[in-house]
């Protein structure tokens, strides 16, 4: 049995006529039903009645155009997937990078190694806030997210796979001008009786979450919040000494002027993750995965 006997077989099963079945592969009708006729021996089974009115299926020849047509398109499937394997090759990687978040650490390294595995790979990079990483992962807009672990429960839906490779502590961050700037480390109760400035929890409810189970450990709820819809924003406000805000050491606040980013005793470590889905066939996922957690070795 070969494929093109099998191709024969759908096509004039398809069109119930020999003769319109021969023009669409373009061969002779004689042949055609040679090739049938090989395939009917082969197999000792009867595929078609055939008068000279009309052509129709027998009832094995209708198992076999069922089952030949679904391994028909598992098998172009199949090729496909192949082929989009094969071009990412040589197509392109898109990573999402959360707002505010240093780089340098892991990324340059990791990128450098993969353009060594993979150099004609087309690297695209782009900065987002914890909502639009999700939703660009969410419509495929980019193949890996880059966030911080609070926010991981919020891709739960998106049948996603996870790797934490990278991990800081949490830093108290407050006005250069706050009574408390100058200290070397901070009690976060120091500031319970000062407003919070938290991400909002439509943009990262893991995030708004975290920083109020901090200071509910630490006995005290804030008495106000300011919510903000990007970490940018917030620290926009806690430069201009709106409240105070805790953010990882990883984060670009640490060199910045306006403000003073104190540790804090007693805090756990955050860690960095990157998220992408199950299903996402761009070989380049996994070789950069790699290179992204020795790269932090």
């Amino acid at each position: 049995m070969t494929g093109f006997q099998i191709q024969c077989f759908l096509t004039v099963a398809e069109c119930l006529s020999f003769t319109e079945a021969a023009g669409q592969l373009f061969v002779a009708q004689s042949s055609l039903s040679r090739n049938i006729s090989n395939l009917e021996e082969e197999l000792s089974l009867p595929l078609f009645l055939r008068t000279k009115k009309y052509v129709r299926l027998t009832p094995a020849g209708a198992v076999l155009f069922d089952e030949f047509s679904r391994l028909k398109e598992q098998y172009t499937a199949a090729l496909d997937r192949a082929r989009q394997a094969q071009a990412s090759l040589e197509g392109r990687l898109r990573i999402g990078i959360i707002e505010n978040q240093r780089s340098e650490h892991f990324l340059p390294k990791s990128i450098s190694s993969l353009r060594k595995s993979l150099p004609n790979l087309k690297v695209e990079l782009f900065r987002a806030n914890f909502r639009e990483l999700r939703e660009a992962l969410s419509k495929n807009e980019i193949d890996i997210a880059v966030t911080v672990d609070f926010d991981m429960d919020a891709y739960r839906d998106q049948n996603v796979v996870t790797q934490p490779f990278f991990t800081s502590q949490g830093r108290c961050v407050i006005s250069k001008f706050h009574p408390l700037a100058g200290k070397e480390f901070i009690e976060i109760e120091d500031l319970k009786e000062e407003p919070l400035i938290a991400i909002s929890p439509e943009v990262s409810q893991g995030g708004y979450d975290h920083v109020l189970e901090l200071c509910r450990l630490h006995g005290f709820t804030p008495p106000k919040i300011h919510c903000a819809g990007s970490v940018d924003n917030l620290i926009l406000m806690v430069e201009s000494g709106i409240g105070f805000s805790v953010l990882d050491e990883n984060s670009l606040i640490t060199v910045n002027s306006a403000v003073r980013s104190i540790p804090i005793n007693d805090q756990g470590p955050l860690s960095l993750v990157a998220i992408w889905h199950k299903n996402n066939l761009n070989p380049a996922v996994s070789l950069f995965i790699n290179h992204l957690i020795a790269a932090d070795k």
